[in-house]
């Protein structure tokens, strides 16, 4: 009974009935005002009273099965089927495709194979977003955050791959006290989105955490302090700095999850998130290569037709042969590899966003700037908080020559995620774009920054030596080539030649790669 009563709350079966019952007294008194000044017969306001009472049910009836919405009519979502304590990863792959309004649509492929037994259910990650509760007493604070709760809502169904709670099934918890995990069951949800908005003079405080609903326990906050009059102007950048920030430290949960799960339960999906984040935090080191070919190949195993795998998959191998990891004989055959999964990926994505960042990336890895550059500015008109998209961004536009816009590129990844996603590689493409620009100078202490956190990376530690080498320090020049060479036995300048005689001046790339061959070939120096 009590759940019952919860359900004709959530479906505002009460609010319908309580409106229905005061129109239908303005329709009785009516009645009787206008029955003897129109001569109208006796047993009208009978008639009108009988027709009141037959209408009480079919409006009761519209108001469970459908909700008015700022989009229109829809059909009021039903709540999951799940049971006290369950998760997620805990439901049918029936249920886990279960469209929510807003929420990306699944491709046939995926729905095929969710329909199929394995013990490798497919999981779309449920999040919901709790209204933002107005802590001042004016009431256009009100307004205004109910409008950022749904504009949060529609931002984060962007990526197909989030099943976000519709508006309707979010909406019903708000101005009440709630419990987090008690959200996260009721509404499949794994992550829970609240915040709060306070008007302090002219300026307002938005605050937002992103919980884990199953133990409540906070991944993150933050609080943004805007001026009032530009989030009445207009609040899309607020929306995309904070969705930026969540997409990006949903990544990282999600990963931290399968790095805790059990490895029979791992699915595609979580193979590819230990493949990105293992890629945002030592990329290019030979280790980090070999980790994420073993992991992806393991995604596709299991499923075949995931396109972010073989997006992911074409990302490694072509990041394995411009870093110059592979070995050799393996070369060969990881082009192939990395063309196959490319075309693959290409056929599988659709319009799947996240699919076609990580395409974006494969495309400018493989020497493909400009496809690549048409590929991401799709994916940020789409969803302009897309903070992996512009960090991918930046490297293609410094190839390309529009070095302006790889900083500005660069600048926008680290306004939407600075503390997550591909956060700990921002620094190493500033570096990177301000090194293809010929800015040496500013570019040297971020080199020399990924070198300190990954001095297994060949190429960092190749431009670092090339940057030093213009400025006369030889000394550290040969000390950063000793350094690859440790890390790197398979390392040999041909196999990173892509990487500098790329770049859109081809003679300052010529210039640099006569410069690494000359520090390859002079006298080895013993690491201090």
């Amino acid at each position: 009974m009590k759940k019952l009563f919860a359900e004709l709350r959530r479906r505002h079966v009460f609010r319908v009935a309580g409106i229905y019952a005061l129109v239908s007294w303005l329709l009785a008194q009516a009645a009787v005002l206008v029955e003897a000044p129109l001569s109208l017969p006796p047993w009208f306001d009978t008639l009108v009273l009988i027709l009141l009472l037959l209408g009480f049910p079919l409006a009761m009836v519209l108001g469970w099965a459908f909700d008015l919405t700022p989009d229109g009519v829809k059909r009021t979502e039903p709540l999951p089927a799940t049971h006290p304590g369950a998760d997620a990863s805990q439901l049918s792959p029936s249920d886990a495709f279960k469209e929510k309004p807003g929420a990306g649509a699944v491709d046939d492929a995926a729905i095929a194979t969710a329909s199929a037994p394995s013990k490798h259910a497919i999981i779309r990650p449920g999040i919901a977003v709790l209204p933002f509760a107005n802590m001042s007493t004016d009431p256009e604070i009100e307004h205004l955050a109910d409008g950022l709760t749904e504009d949060l809502i529609t931002m984060l169904s962007a990526n197909r791959h989030l099943s976000v709670a519709a508006r309707t099934s979010s909406f019903a918890y708000k101005g009440q006290p709630v419990d987090i995990r008690a959200v996260g069951e009721a509404l499949g949800a794994l992550y829970v989105v609240e915040g709060s908005l306070r008007k302090t003079g002219q300026d307002v405080r938005v605050t937002v955490q992103f919980i884990e609903a199953q133990s409540g326990s906070h991944i993150w906050a933050r609080k943004f302090d805007e001026p009032l009059a530009a989030l009445y102007g207009s609040s899309d950048d607020l929306i995309e700095r904070i969705a930026g920030a969540l997409f990006a430290q949903l990544i990282w949960a999600e990963a931290e999850r399968a790095e805790h799960a059990p490895p029979a339960s791992l699915g595609a999906w979580e193979y590819c998130q230990r493949v990105s984040t293992r890629i945002s935090h030592a990329a290019g080191s030979v280790k980090t290569q070999r980790f994420t070919i073993t992991e992806i190949e393991k995604a596709l195993a299991i499923e075949p037709d995931s396109g972010i795998a073989h997006a992911l998959a074409s990302w490694v191998y072509n990041a394995a042969i411009l870093n110059g990891t592979c070995e050799d004989d393996e070369q060969a055959s990881y082009v192939a590899r990395a063309k196959q999964h490319l075309k693959r990926a290409r056929e599988l994505a659709q319009d799947d966003l996240l699919c076609l960042t990580y395409i974006g990336g494969a495309e400018n890895f493989a020497g493909m700037q400009e496809r690549a550059l048409h590929t991401l500015q799709h994916v940020i008109a789409r969803n302009p908080a897309s903070a992996d998209a512009w960090y991918i961004l930046c490297q293609v536009y410094a190839y390309l020559g529009r070095h302006d816009e790889a900083i500005a590129a660069i600048d926008r990844a680290s306004e939407l995620a600075p503390e997550a996603g591909f956060a700990p590689m921002h620094g190493w493409y500033r570096g990177l774009a301000l090194f293809l620009a010929g800015d040496y100078q500013t570019a040297r202490p971020l080199l020399a920054q990924k070198v300190l956190e990954t001095p297994e990376y060949g190429y960092a530690n190749i431009l670092c030596a090339i940057s030093e080498d213009t400025f006369g320090n030889n000394d550290a020049a040969s000390k950063y080539i000793a350094r690859a060479k440790e890390h790197n036995p398979q390392l040999r300048p041909h196999k990173v030649a892509g990487m500098l005689l790329t770049q859109a001046d081809k003679d300052k790339g010529a210039r640099e790669y006569a410069t690494l061959e000359r520090l390859w070939n002079a006298p080895v120096t013993v690491l201090a």
